[in-house]
């Protein structure tokens, strides 16, 4: 047996892959497998933006981001900096069915740092229920036809399932989704936001919103069969929905991502990076024009794996979009375009203005990691020959809105926006001679020689945050509002009215400045820099659009 084959079973029989788990819980891997948490270790933003930060704060920054986005490689004690085509399997799930059901004590807010109950498959898991299911489907093995002995043959299962109630508390969800640096710093406040919430009063949790029936409302719960198992269905009880749905997307081969067990035994990572989807591959049209197969690689040289393959990426293709809807869902949930005033419209100029509203009551929009989402409203003002006579909201060369961190901008190639609305956050630290400064990545700057991530010398009861960054929200509070404001001078008017306004709320999960601060590192999988550019940019969702005439008369 050779060593890596040795270390997979090694690591199975400590941390069970979701692959394994989705044998008898197949409409939760199916969820999952496509969700962000199943993105969170594979998204070469995250691995790189991790890198770039132990490097600016050389290396005193540790596993800090992994321990969250990849809690089994953290217990597994693998290198934070390691690209994905080395790590294990179940690794490379990131937030997968062990890091919540392999979880036996509160941990309340611990940025991730999760110590999971180690075990192979047939030792017990947690879940919010206990195990009176599972001691009834024992009871009647014959019919299931499973066994509990990891050295038995047969279809092996958990021998229990211990009762964990805080699994469907918010406290849970807050392990990971309050991330306060040891310094102090309070980088992301999903959950602290929540907990003063008019949804907390209410007693909604963070599961009634983002594991229901609809994504980003309490919406009840669907009724089935927690597993099936050999064929038989267990008894319906309530299912809580694994896809999580949020504001990042998948930028990576679709032979990698969504998981999927089928596409991980015909080929490994690298070789699914060798086919070409774009070119059509394993595609009628595509093959009917091959002559020679020796130019492929090795792997797919055999036209019957280039069709088989492509099955594959149809599939991954189909569940990607299923993915878009559903995260169209939740952040249409999130965020609403309302109301649209006319302040002034005459040959002197045209003045209006445009609301954004927050539609949930459970913590602000957007949350999170708010320095890198990108939430703006695109206006465009035309006159009836379809002339553009006001723009805001538009992107630079690089995709970049033209506001402070473009690089146009501060190359004085492009005018900065000064009419931009936008929901992004800023980071921003402080100087040695007391000033402020925005940053991308938000590193201090001390009067040492080395830039570290250090403990905050001063007491932060009363401050909240370390003396030396802070998050610049911009964010709207739950159920709040922000109004965009807009001005078109006299001089712009063309005589030819009347004018339209056509407005549009965008998302796009993080700014291609994000890149351009992180790119000297390099992005996994070999994804040059302006590759990860054009898939944020092309990715970017529309969520709201309305338009508005004024009739001038000049």
């Amino acid at each position: 047996m050779t060593a890596a084959v040795h270390d997979a079973l090694f690591a199975e029989s400590r941390y069970p892959s979701a692959g394994t788990c989705g044998t008898c819980h197949p409409k939760q891997y199916k969820e999952w497998s496509v969700s962000q948490h199943a993105y969170a270790q594979l998204s070469p933003v995250y691995l790189s933006l991790s890198n770039k930060i132990n490097e600016l704060a050389n290396g005193s920054n540790g596993d800090f981001c992994l321990r969250c986005h990849n809690q089994v490689g953290a217990n597994l004690g693998e290198d934070s900096f390691a690209s994905n085509l080395e790590r294990h399997p179940t690794s490379r799930e990131g937030i997968t069915c062990v890091v919540c059901h392999r979880i036996d004590r509160d941990y309340n807010k611990a940025s991730g740092r999760l110590a999971l109950v180690e075990g192979g498959l047939t030792a017990p898991i947690y879940g919010p229920t206990g195990n009176k299911e599972m001691a009834r489907v024992l009871d009647n093995a014959h019919q299931y036809r499973v066994v509990t002995d990891p050295k038995k043959p047969g279809r092996q299962i958990h021998k229990e399932v211990k009762q964990f109630k805080s699994l469907s508390a918010p406290v849970f969800c807050g392990t990971c989704h309050d991330v306060t640096l040891f310094n102090g710093f309070r980088l992301e406040e999903a959950f602290s936001e929540y907990r003063t919430s008019p949804a907390a009063a209410r007693g909604v949790t963070c599961q009634d919103c983002h594991m229901g029936k609809v994504q980003g409302v309490a919406s009840g719960y669907e009724v089935g069969p927690a597993a099936v198992v050999g064929g038989v269905p267990t008894k319906p009880r309530k299912l809580a929905n694994h896809f999580f749905a949020g504001p990042d997307y998948s930028i990576i081969h679709p032979g990698i991502f969504p998981h999927n067990a089928e596409a991980q035994r015909m080929a490994t990572l690298k070789e699914w990076l060798q086919f070409d989807v774009a070119a059509g591959w394993g595609s009628d049209a595509f093959e009917e024009k091959v002559k020679d197969d020796s130019g492929f690689p090795e792997r797919w040289q055999s036209v019957d794996d280039r069709y088989d393959a492509r099955e594959i990426i149809d599939y991954q293709l189909e569940r990607l979009a299923w993915a878009t809807e559903m995260r169209l869902e939740v952040l249409r949930n999130g965020y609403l375009l309302g109301d649209v005033i006319t302040d002034k419209a005459d040959k002197d100029g045209i003045e209006f203005r445009v609301q954004v509203k927050s539609g949930t009551d459970g913590h602000n929009v957007p949350t999170g990691f708010s320095g890198e989402r990108l939430v703006w409203l695109d206006v465009t003002v035309t006159d009836r020959d379809g002339k553009v006579i006001f723009r805001s909201g538009d992107r630079d060369p690089n995709g970049d809105l033209r506001d402070g961190h473009s690089s146009y901008v501060h190359a004085g190639k492009v005018p900065i926006d000064p009419y931009l609305f936008s929901l992004q956050s800023y980071f921003v630290t402080q100087n040695g001679r007391g000033g402020e400064i925005e940053h991308v990545i938000p590193i201090p700057y001390p009067v040492i020689s080395l830039p570290r991530v250090l403990p905050s010398p001063v007491s932060l009861i009363f401050t909240g945050e370390p003396p030396t960054e802070r998050n610049h929200k911009r964010a709207i509070e739950p159920l709040g509002e922000r109004w965009g404001e807009y001005e078109v001078d006299a001089s712009a008017l063309t005589g030819k009215g009347p004018y339209k306004a056509t407005i549009k709320l965008l998302e796009q999960p993080a700014p291609v400045n994000l890149l351009i601060a992180i790119q000297d590192v390099g992005f996994d999988y070999g994804i040059s820099p302006a590759a990860a550019g054009r898939a944020l940019v092309a990715g970017t969702q529309l969520l709201w659009e309305k338009s508005l005439t004024f009739d001038i008369k000049e």
